[in-house]
């Protein structure tokens, strides 16, 4: 048929370009040395991408890299060709084009700025095997030369598109997790390990909050030294404190959580404490409620680290007169039934109540001073009881219709009350209780469900008890039943058990008594 000899035709045409292909191959290749003497036939190979078959593009996806230092004049013609390989809609010539785009490198180091740039762009693509050559590829750059491979990316994170800077932010994560491996140059390069963080930070003041905690992450791969003295010069802490500036409270709220994701032992958290003290004064004139809480936040993630007495002293004053603006002045009795009982913010009394217990930990006079302690246990009683009685309330509210997002808040409320009123006996214990408080924000909440949150199911909702399954009559009965007598069996041979004497007597005194045998 016309259809057949159609398709006879195009394979005989196909397969004769390949064959001239493999012999423009067979005289580059051996002229070796002398390879760029046979410009003509490279000229040919580079003109067959744009009108060549799929199985002639294929190979020349592997001619083109291998020729590519022959002919310096071509270089760009070469790298373009390529580069159009990549798009190829048929994933095997896309993937041999991608994985020749390395070899063009190996030619001249200054193309391996360009070529990270260009893989970098491949990132997000669809298919999880053209990723994973990608990957490779850039892995074999950064091997060959880290800086100008880093520069070359981090060029996408700074301006590429939106789908391309997260998925490049994601790969230097991966990689820079497992620095041996991947950048053997960079354990020991400090001049390598500055640029990258003075690169990082110049990225992060255009990008998000999600894009600057990435960008730390980073950063705090490659040094995570350098990142926190980084991190800790954006607090700006030697500037007084300003609630009018909105931009800079903005920025202390965002950096502060992660200056304290990366602080250890060794650092010292005087400075921000101090900061603290100027903040507590003027705390009411900030407007947001949002920036309240997140400040308030910030001090007791702070506080959880060790504090010395000069570091509590700092901030003991405006904590306790803060705590107690969020306590109302005067409180109902237990046995009083008031109609609208005072409203409280628990989580901001969560944030003051674990801060003053810390620092009074620190400071125990500072409460007995002046008896402020006798002054201020009932409004701190009567906090207890509130948290107390609204978690009952929430752990008997039926849950069975709630969506896991509910389930979630909810557990997270409960354990933000129990922590107030954990922290409120604490506080009137005087020293004599330590409660082990894991602050409801910083606890994980992930797979949360009703079988593991069971005070978040009411009684009614929870499943029932199956009935005890009866015990077969032949049961052994407990103990304090009637208790079965042993009957010996009966029957012909039960008369001669225990009379057979085989001729002697075994019965006796001491040591007669025991059976003699005759050698």
């Amino acid at each position: 048929t016309y259809n057949t000899t159609f398709k006879r035709i195009n394979l005989s045409i196909a397969m004769e370009g390949v064959e001239s292909l493999y012999k423009k191959f067979g005289v580059l290749a051996d002229a070796k040395d002398k390879a760029g003497q046979f410009e003509e036939e490279y000229l040919a190979i580079l003109s067959t991408i744009k009108n060549g078959s799929g199985a002639e593009k294929r190979l020349c996806a592997s001619f083109v890299p291998r020729f590519f230092k022959s002919f310096p004049d071509h270089q760009e013609a070469a790298f373009n060709a390529q580069l159009d390989l990549c798009e190829e809609v048929e994933a095997v010539i896309r993937r041999e084009a991608i994985k020749g785009l390395p070899d063009l490198c190996k030619a001249d180091n200054k193309l391996i700025p360009r070529m990270a740039n260009v893989l970098a762009q491949l990132l997000p693509i669809e298919s999880h095997l053209d990723q994973t050559i990608v990957k490779h590829c850039l892995a074999q750059l950064l091997k060959q030369d880290t800086r100008s491979a880093i520069s070359g990316i981090l060029d996408q994170i700074v301006d590429g598109k939106d789908e391309v800077r997260p998925a490049a932010r994601k790969f230097l994560l991966e990689r820079l997790t497992d620095c041996d491996k991947y950048f053997p140059n960079l354990t020991g390069d400090d001049e390598l390990k500055t640029y990258m963080i003075e690169q990082l930070d110049y990225i992060s003041r255009d990008a998000s909050y999600p894009e600057f905690v990435e960008l730390m992450a980073v950063a705090s791969c490659i040094d995570r030294r350098k990142t926190l003295k980084m991190l800790t010069r954006m607090l700006d802490l030697e500037k007084p404190f300003d609630p009018t500036q909105g931009e800079a409270l903005e920025r202390f709220c965002m950096v502060l959580p992660l200056v304290l994701k990366y602080h250890n032992k060794s650092n010292s958290t005087s400075s921000i404490l101090k900061f603290y003290g100027g903040v507590l004064p003027v705390f009411s004139q900030v407007e947001s409620v949002d920036h309240q809480l997140l400040l308030l936040q910030g001090l007791a993630e702070t506080l959880q680290s060790s504090v010395t007495e000069e570091d509590a002293a700092l901030c003991l004053d405006g904590v306790f007169s803060l705590m107690l603006s969020f306590l109302p002045e005067k409180v109902p009795g237990e046995e009083e039934n008031v109609e609208s009982p005072p409203s409280l913010n628990f989580s901001a009394l969560e944030c003051l109540t674990f801060s003053l217990y810390r620092t009074a930990a620190v400071v125990p006079a500072f409460l007995k001073e002046e008896d402020r302690l006798a002054g201020v246990k009932k409004r701190v009683i009567y906090l207890q009881r509130a948290s107390n009685c609204y978690m009952k309330r929430l752990r008997r509210s039926a849950v069975k219709e709630d969506t896991a997002e509910q389930v979630t808040l909810k557990t997270r409320v409960v354990k933000m009350l129990w922590n107030c009123k954990e922290l409120c006996k604490a506080i009137t214990s005087e020293g004599s209780y330590k409660p082990d408080i894991t602050l409801s924000w910083r606890k994980e909440y992930t797979n949360v469900t009703n079988r593991l949150y069971t005070p978040l199911v009411s009684d009614s909702k929870r499943p029932q008890a199956k009935p005890p399954v009866p015990s077969p009559p032949t049961a052994k009965r407990r103990r304090g039943g009637a208790q079965q007598v042993y009957a010996p069996p009966k029957g012909a041979y039960s008369g001669n058990i225990g009379s057979a004497t085989n001729g002697h007597d075994d019965r006796g005194k001491g040591s007669s008594s025991r059976r003699k045998y005759s050698k």
